[in-house]
């Protein structure tokens, strides 16, 4: 089971949506741990449980995309981090809103 993370215009297109990325539980729970203080990682801590659905809207992607930037420095291998970080880019690229779907 995965936290995931669907791209799309809107929610009702999110059954249809092949662009996703999946935020495995250790993944989840290391970004988590790394984003402190809570206020400095508001977008990430939309996140924060694991079970429920939230959305991230196209207009804070940037801040997203800052929040990962900062949190990469992080960890000892922030290749997840960089990985999740080209999915909002990409995100931002076609305009679209990332919803979070708890599986």
């Amino acid at each position: 089971m995965a936290l995931d993370l669907i791209q799309a215009r809107h929610e009702r297109e999110i059954h249809t949506s092949r662009k996703l990325f999946a935020i495995d539980e250790m993944l989840h729970s290391q970004l988590l741990a790394r984003a402190q203080p809570r206020d400095e990682y508001p977008l990430l801590h939309k996140l924060r449980d694991y079970y429920a659905d939230s959305t991230l809207l196209l207009g804070e992607l940037p801040g997203l995309q800052a929040e990962l930037m900062r949190i990469g420095a992080k960890f000892t291998d922030p290749t997840q981090v960089h990985e999740f970080s080209r999915f909002v880019e990409q995100a931002l690229a076609d305009g679209d809103n990332l919803y979070a779907t708890a599986d």
